[in-house]
């Protein structure tokens, strides 16, 4: 396996910070980013939709193997250098239900997560939670920028 392609929502704040981190870590495979609006991603993976890409990660080898979800991220994680050991661990059956579950809670609020922190200066992220107050995070403790 030489290359791993991660499809991946160009829309999402919180997905283009993960691609952009993901694509500054040394790798043992190469990661090719292809975001989910691209033409290429249905011509170059025909029938994907079934794999829910908008839903869920989904990475696939130049072999045809393909992830999703939770198994996607451990091999992204498995693809980089630094990360490798903590992918096998995550892999493993006694923290993949872990990995599994912050996979899908990620998934399921990554919009949330963009609006909170991707698409935020880190400046005004870290005044707004240093601020720690009411005002600033509102009842919930939902903190919307300003």
């Amino acid at each position: 396996m030489k290359t791993l392609y991660v499809l991946y929502d160009a829309k999402c704040g919180f997905c283009r910070h993960c691609r952009g981190w993901l694509g500054q870590q040394p790798a043992y495979v190469k990661l090719a980013f292809i975001p989910l609006q691209s033409p290429e991603v249905t011509t170059r993976f025909p029938g994907i939709e079934r794999f829910h890409p908008d839903e869920r990660l989904v990475v696939i080898s130049d072999a045809g193997e393909i992830w999703q979800g939770d198994g996607a991220w451990i091999m992204c994680l498995w693809a980089l250098r630094e990360f490798r050991e903590w992918s096998q661990r995550l892999a493993n059956p006694v923290l993949r239900p872990f990995a599994r579950q912050v996979c899908e809670r990620v998934s399921e609020n990554r919009h949330a997560i963009s609006r909170w922190f991707a698409d935020e200066p880190i400046e005004q992220v870290r005044a707004r939670l240093a601020a720690g107050s009411r005002e600033a995070c509102g009842e919930m403790g939902y903190c919307k920028p300003r």
